[in-house]
């Protein structure tokens, strides 16, 4: 059991490094295209950055700081399109990568008042509203973009685990389904082949109803 629970730590850890790979790799190449001033690309690739969320990762909060700036300057700029088309890169990234929590929920309030600020000014600049209606659509906006929709806990946590089994029975049967020499063990086989499909079904079940 011991040996089963260092190999599955041993495949999260590689699987972590991957991610944090992937994110520093498209983090670099933003800020490449930041620096040439071609924030299409650079909002790009932040984003993308942030879509390769990681636990105790410094480009999560690297990358958001670099939107939120661009998204400040396009705002300073009039350019009110693509100071929202920033804040929304950050708030939908860090929903994307939700699970059993939501990960940057003070990025996320901060995006929403951003956000709810700039659909009111657009708006009133094409005449769709009145100053005196400004408040009112912005509270209606923000009461919009506050609304819960956070996937259900225990599902998510049964997605989790059941992923984690999934794996583990796949391992289980590797190591105790076969003796050194390669002979087949029909009850560890069996049983590592039942959880193997059992954890299977859990996962997907929990995705689904996540």
């Amino acid at each position: 059991m011991k040996r089963l629970l260092v190999v599955v730590l041993v495949v999260l850890a590689l699987l972590w490094g991957r991610v944090l790979w992937l994110q520093r790799a498209h983090f670099l190449e933003a800020e490449g295209y930041l620096q040439e001033a071609n924030y299409k690309l650079a909002i790009r690739e932040y984003d993308t950055a942030l879509h390769f969320y990681s636990p105790f990762s410094p480009y999560n909060e690297r990358a958001a700081q670099r939107l939120w700036q661009i998204g400040e300057r396009f705002e300073a700029q009039g350019k009110l399109d693509w100071a929202h088309m920033a804040y929304s890169s950050i708030r939908s990234s860090f929903y994307a990568a939700r699970s059993f929590y939501t990960p940057g929920k003070a990025w996320i309030a901060r995006c929403d008042e951003k956000i709810a600020t700039l659909n009111a000014r657009m708006l009133l600049q094409d005449g769709s509203i009145g100053p005196e209606e400004f408040e009112t659509e912005r509270a209606r906006h923000l009461r919009v973009l506050r609304q819960d929709r956070a996937p259900s806990v225990p599902w998510a946590a049964l997605a989790v685990l059941s992923f984690l089994g999934w794996v583990g029975s796949a391992v289980y049967v590797a190591l105790r389904g076969f003796s050194p020499r390669g002979d087949l063990h029909r009850r560890q086989a069996l049983w590592g082949l039942l959880g193997f499909v059992a954890f299977f079904l859990l996962w997907v079940v929990g995705l689904l109803r996540a």
